[in-house]
């Protein structure tokens, strides 16, 4: 099984089919040496055989591979061998390609051509009822379609694979394991003049898909695995979830106790080696910042503007929010510090804060308690990003 399956993309969702469950990241695990005055580790001399997916990007003086479908200042990895120019993305022509190579931490040393691939696909909404595939206006069910709905849906009890809406048509799709004759008849029999299609040969119960839900959570939770979202693909009949980085065995073990019910996307699948034994960077600078884990996934949406400040005694960057009162900052995956004076620097080593300056960040608040590390003297803490400075 491969790490990187195509996923529904949720952008058209109506309010209707079940929505993806989102799992905040993971907070930051900080242990470890202390940090030493470093630009960059020297690259292994072989490093780990692993497959990265995304989309490449020429910058100024390198090509790197963002995760999803960024084209704009990402936490990629860098990219050496021979790139093609076709392989390359910008807005308005992106494409996704898998990438097979050598890992340092660092950078990916290629190993062969890129393989184009899929990383997202629209979901099929369409329903398969030939009675129902003429387009009509709306938007929503009606409240007596849903209503209707439910009831067959909750009669159905564990034969229910799940429902969702196909807006085009204005019909209600109800996905269920087995033969779909009894309730083909039901349905015409109860809800006469209501658009509702019935698909049997569901592999999956939604009944099923929670219980491989909870075996795939202990299992990427008992292999360290970190992932950014988790939901239901329910016109496709799984749990996804998104993954900064797997190993094989983890697919392994996922694909021999929960079959086809379960789907990972990763940015990164280590091919040869475990996840304990995935390469990573040296520290950068001379001060240990909290980052976050993986480099993509939901995040919060509030707003709040901190002062940045350095505790020299205790050597950690904290915030000062309006009321005077610390804050922990959690910085994206890939930034970097130093003191003296203080600055702090991005994924491509630009500087975002110094030392006084005021900053907004977009992110959201979380207990300090609940982040392994330094909290220096905060008692909340703020994941979040810097955004740009207005003049």
């Amino acid at each position: 099984m491969r790490a990187i399956l195509v996923l529904a993309s949720a952008a058209c969702q109506p309010q209707t089919e079940a929505k993806p469950v989102e799992r905040p990241t993971a907070v930051p695990d900080t242990s470890g040496p202390a940090a030493q005055p470093a630009v960059v580790s020297p690259p292994s001399p072989a490093g780990a055989r692993v497959a990265v997916t995304g989309v490449l990007v020429k910058r100024a003086d390198h090509v790197e591979v963002c995760p999803g479908l960024r084209v704009d200042a990402c936490a990629g990895i860098r990219v050496a061998g021979a790139v093609e120019d076709a392989w390359l993305s910008e807005r308005g022509k992106i494409s996704v390609w898998r990438l097979t190579g050598r890992y340092d931490g660092t950078t990916l040393a290629l190993e062969g051509p890129a393989q184009p691939t899929q990383l997202t696909a629209e979901p099929e909404y369409r329903n398969t009822c030939p009675e129902y595939q003429s387009p009509t206006s709306g938007v929503n069910p009606t409240p007596r379609l849903s209503a209707a709905v439910a009831k067959l849906v909750r009669e159905q009890g564990d034969r229910a694979a799940g429902e969702w809406w196909d807006r085009e048509r204005q019909t209600m799709v109800i996905a269920v394991k087995g033969d779909d004759a009894e309730l083909r008849k039901r349905v015409a029999k109860s809800a006469p003049g209501l658009r509702i299609c019935v698909q049997g040969g569901a592999r999956y119960t939604q009944t099923e898909l929670e219980r491989a839900r909870a075996t795939a959570d202990r299992i990427l939770g008992e292999h360290g695995v970190v992932w950014s979202g988790s939901g239901s693909d329910v016109t496709r009949n799984r749990i996804r979830y998104d993954a900064e980085v797997i190993d094989a065995a983890t697919l392994e073990e996922l694909k021999r106790e929960t079959g086809e019910a379960v789907e990972v996307v990763a940015f990164v699948e280590l091919l040869d080696r475990s996840l304990q034994e995935l390469p990573v960077a040296a520290q950068r600078g001379d001060v240990v910042l909290l980052t976050e884990k993986t480099r993509s996934g939901a995040r919060m949406e509030a707003l709040g503007q901190f002062d940045v400040h350095y505790d020299t005694d205790q050597r950690c960057v904290y915030l000062k929010s309006a009321d005077g009162e610390r804050v922990l900052p959690v910085w994206p995956f890939g930034f970097w510090a130093t003191s003296a004076p203080l600055k702090i620097y991005d994924y491509d080593d630009r500087v975002v804060a110094e030392e006084g300056q005021t900053l907004r960040l977009g992110g959201g608040q979380a207990d300090a308690a609940s982040v392994k590390g330094n909290a220096c003297g905060a008692k909340t803490a703020w994941i979040g990003y810097p955004q740009p400075q207005h003049r």
